[in-house]
């Protein structure tokens, strides 16, 4: 069994070399091989443990895991005779935090005159990387530094570097390098590993041409550099040109890593899109095209933690769930916000996406990090038709299921078993989806209104959508550095594409929402009244005048591992209101356009309306959705206007309701929360006093 070293005792331990059978006769020694992750969020030390686990079954080596941030790269590594590094990526192509002295030390360490460049020279080393290739000439970017690097200070590399992208399976990718690497160890023989040399061999680099060495081409064997397998499904990502390893001995060829900006250069990796172009413009045996089938989005790995999570999954890229709200208000205890502003009945409301891809990573996404990411769709797809036929009918049988709950009415669950509203932001990017036009229509024709929300990234999309009754986009920053930071996204050109996509929404003639998520110290400063940062604000506004702007507090969900936000970071209901009545104060323009007209304390969220919705002195904010499907199936123009309703008193700023339905009943968890809340919105001392007693 192979040891998980506490880093108190790891130093003091040295490398043991047990004789065993592994290598058959029992002559052979076997080595040590220490494996070293980087982590962030888990998921490299899970891939670590695994690897120890193969590597001892495999009986050539004994292992030892340790984590990178324990150890200190002069006096660990060389003591070191083989090291198995697992790199994870963080922002930027940066190590993880915990984890960045290290590659400090040894990148300093590189260039500093007074280390020998012979320092290292006793390791023989390997290391897989961990990423997103959609993150482009970032994937992986520090394991290939680490890999450079040691092989600078005279390291040996046991087997070439291994960039494994979360886009595809990793157990997939993962398997024929450590194959690979075993076969490397098998071969050692007693005598040491032989360093993979640059000049050794040059591969056809997937050309179809020989190699220098043995007349034979590298991309046939068992690891090609095209990551594919015989039967041609994608096995490993970003495995470096010529690193074949034929009939368990490595001769492999490798330049070291290059960190090309548009990743098209003389590099030594293999780019995964020329992979999926070779192999689907490939011929066959017989003279014929073979085209390639498109790859589904959804991994078995996705499928299994998103219905553990609850999603119900349709097709191989599209989901639909219950949302909270929708039990909530089935159980009489409260719509959400949409039903304070807008009047959509949230009991019969669909939350659906038709692309659990998205190009972001925002870091407070309630979702886990784990889902899809891409810059455009290179997946297999599903027609529209049948995507909302089918999420009709899993919402329907997850309604079902709530019947007999207590607090949910017969009335209320009858109306429930209609969905009049679909709400497009369950998860991913909807509309990166290339039909969703089609399935937007889809949805018109079933009477059911359409709340569309995108994250921005695609604004050919947003100019040629057709009428949706509600578009939203989310501004989550005010300038490009905060909104990299806030954002995470995929997307080189992220702050051009934004704008874009901002101005596009001032063409559009149906409602459009700009929605922001206020998350403390990433885009709003500690009081909501940073004068730069308001002023930043509504100049984004001024790009595209939305209808309305909806202003939300950051929802906490709890201590996650993919992000580092804390209930520091959310902001209270009345920090919100006051952000937003700056907002509308800082600039003059936003001052004659633009009212605070709504709220929902419940979900800690305002709503900022035109002053055009504010007719004879009342606000209508809601809508008339009747006439909003008489409107669209006339063909003819219409504007947002042209379907407003008149908002409820308890809806508006300002109101004792504060955007509760009166209609429904407030449920507390506890009497002590109870009494916060009635003591926060108490107005006078004698009433505090008498929720006191």
């Amino acid at each position: 069994m192979f040891r998980y070293l506490d880093p108190r005792l790891h130093a003091t331990l040295r490398e043991r070399q047990v004789q065993g059978d592994g290598c058959g006769d029992g002559s052979v020694e076997l080595p040590l091989v220490t494996v070293i992750y980087a982590s962030y969020t888990g998921n490299t030390k899970t891939e670590a443990e695994s690897l120890g686990r193969f590597l001892e079954a495999s009986g050539v080596c004994k292992v030892d895991v340790l984590n990178l941030s324990d150890l200190q790269f002069d006096i660990d590594l060389p003591s070191k005779r083989f090291v198995v590094f697992l790199v994870s990526t963080y922002e930027g192509g940066e190590p993880v935090p915990s984890c960045k002295q290290f590659f400090v030390d040894l990148g300093e360490a590189v260039f500093d005159f007074r280390y020998d460049k012979t320092f290292l020279q006793k390791l023989s080393f390997a290391v897989v990387g961990f990423g997103s290739i959609e993150y482009q000439s970032n994937f992986c970017r520090c394991a290939g530094e680490l890999d450079s690097w040691l092989a600078s200070l005279s390291a040996r590399r046991v087997v070439p570097l291994l960039k494994v992208t979360d886009t595809d399976s990793i157990e997939g990718q993962m398997r024929g390098w450590r194959a690979a690497f075993v076969n490397a160890l098998e071969g050692m023989k007693g005598s040491g590993l032989k360093q993979v040399e640059t000049e050794e061999v040059g591969c056809c680099g997937g050309g179809g041409g020989k190699d220098q060495v043995g007349n034979s081409c590298g991309c046939a064997s068992s690891l090609s550099p095209s990551g594919l397998d015989k039967s041609g499904a994608t096995e490993t990502v970003g495995v470096e040109k010529g690193d074949a390893l034929s009939d368990g001995s490595s001769s492999a060829s490798e330049s070291d890593y290059d960190d090309e900006e548009d990743g098209d250069g003389d590099g030594s990796f293999v780019d995964v899109e020329d992979l999926r172009g070779r192999e689907e413009e490939g011929e066959g045996g017989d003279g014929q095209i073979r085209v390639k089938e498109k790859p589904a989005m959804v991994t078995e790995r996705h499928r299994q933690q998103l219905t553990k999570e609850g999603y119900k999954l349709i097709g191989s890229h599209s989901a639909v769930k219950l949302c909270r709200w929708t039990k909530h208000h089935l159980r009489g205890r409260g719509g959400c916000y949409k039903h304070s502003f807008y009047g959509i009945a949230s009991l019969s409301c669909m939350e659906a996406t038709p692309s659990l891809a998205c190009a972001n990573k925002c870091v407070f996404c309630w979702r886990h990090h784990k889902n899809p990411v891409g810059r455009e769709w290179r997946w297999q797809m599903d027609p529209a038709d049948q995507i909302v036929r089918e999420a009709l009918d899993k919402h329907a049988a997850m309604i079902k299921m709530l019947k007999g709950v207590p607090g949910v009415t017969p009335e209320r669950f009858e109306a429930a078993q209609k969905v009049k509203h679909c709400a497009l932001s369950l998860v991913g990017e909807p509309i990166m989806y290339p039909q969703i036009n089609e399935l937007i229509s889809e949805l018109h024709k079933e009477q059911i209104s359409s709340f569309l929300v995108t994250n921005a990234q695609f604004p050919e999309a947003i100019e040629n959508l057709r009428p949706v009754t509600q578009l939203y986009v989310s501004v989550d920053a005010p300038t490009a550095e905060s909104l990299k930071a806030v954002d995470r996204p995929l997307f080189s050109d992220f702050w051009e594409r934004f704008v874009r996509c901002l101005r596009a929404l001032k063409e559009k003639r149906q409602r459009t929402v700009y929605r922001l998520t206020l998350v403390k110290q990433y885009n709003m400063s500690e009081n909501g009244e940073d004068a730069e940062e308001l002023r930043r604000y509504a100049s984004l506004v001024k790009e595209g005048y939305p209808d309305l702007i909806e202003v939300k507090a950051v929802t906490f969900c709890g201590t996650s591992k993919g992000s580092d936000l804390t209930m520091k970071n959310v902001p209270w209901h009345e920090e919100v209101l006051n952000f937003c009545n700056s907002l509308v104060s800082i600039d003059a323009d936003l001052q004659s356009e633009y009212e605070v007209a709504c709220e929902h304390k419940h979900s800690c969220c305002v709503l900022i309306a035109k002053k055009t919705f504010k007719k004879e002195g009342q606000w209508h904010t809601w809508i008339d959705y009747d006439r909003f499907h008489s409107l669209v199936a006339s063909g003819k123009p219409f504007s947002a206007e042209d379907y407003c309703a008149p908002t409820p008193s308890w809806a508006v700023i300002g109101s004792e309701e504060r955007g509760f339905d009166p209609q429904d009943s407030r449920v507390y968890k506890n009497k002590a929360k109870q009494e916060k809340s009635r003591l926060l919105e108490a107005t006078d001392l004698e009433e505090k006093l008498q929720i006191r007693k």
